[in-house]
């Protein structure tokens, strides 16, 4: 059986760059790896990230889209590769739905706990690796990124900041199926906090001279 790990944080966290950087060591360990994202990670997931990114709409409709798009990504991609034994690295869960729809744009947050609880249940475990960046570094990053930016790259540091604080009382409920590390320091430093963290990586902490390869 293969092992779940989600990448948490707020846009221009770093995560991203942190589950390129777990893919290819994992890679280099000789492992089966499976990288994907939310809201997509299907053709019909793909679509909904389309909507949800690109379109205006009320934050309740976002959370049913992302909801809806979760539920097919388990079933037709992440289940089925947990099966078969690979690393699952996903880019955004169900503590993106309730951080940025539930405490960034008001759905009622336990309307969306009862939601992932339900989702999740399909299951077995999940570990959460949440990438908490000051939210000054993110927006600069966000600033300094080129091409077409989505709506959420646009919002305002009001938003942000009560995303993060969604994110920091999700750490609390969470407990220990989530793990946060500073996104602050510098990028492998990052990657190393993380190998030397999660439970499900304890098998290759001693394997640092990996890290320069990456």
């Amino acid at each position: 059986m293969g092992r779940l790990l989600v990448f948490e944080g707020i846009d221009g966290s770093g995560k991203s760059t942190q589950i390129e950087m777990l893919s290819n060591f994992l890679k280099s360990q000789k492992q089966k790896v499976f990288v994907t994202r939310e809201p997509g990670g299907t053709e019909f997931g793909e679509k909904c990230r389309e909507l949800f990114l690109g379109e205006k709409l009320d934050g309740l409709t976002e959370a049913c889209l992302a909801f809806a798009s979760r539920n097919e990504h388990i079933l037709q991609k992440i289940k089925p590769a947990l099966r078969l034994g690979y690393w699952v690295l996903c880019d955004r869960f169900s503590d993106s739905t309730i951080a940025y729809q539930g405490y960034g744009r008001g759905v009622e947050i336990n309307f969306l706990r009862e939601m992932a609880t339900n989702i999740e249940k399909q299951l077995s475990e999940i570990r959460i690796i949440y990438v908490h960046t000051s939210l000054e570094r993110c927006l600069e990053r966000i600033k300094k990124r080129s091409g077409v930016k989505n709506k959420f790259d646009n919002s305002s540091k009001i938003f942000y900041e009560k995303v993060i604080y969604g994110y920091s009382n999700i750490v609390k409920e969470r407990g220990g199926t989530i793990i946060q590390v500073d996104g602050n320091d510098e990028i492998k430093k990052v990657f190393s906090k993380i190998l030397q963290s999660v439970p499900e990586l304890e098998q290759f902490k001693t394997n640092h001279n990996h890290l320069g390869d990456i």
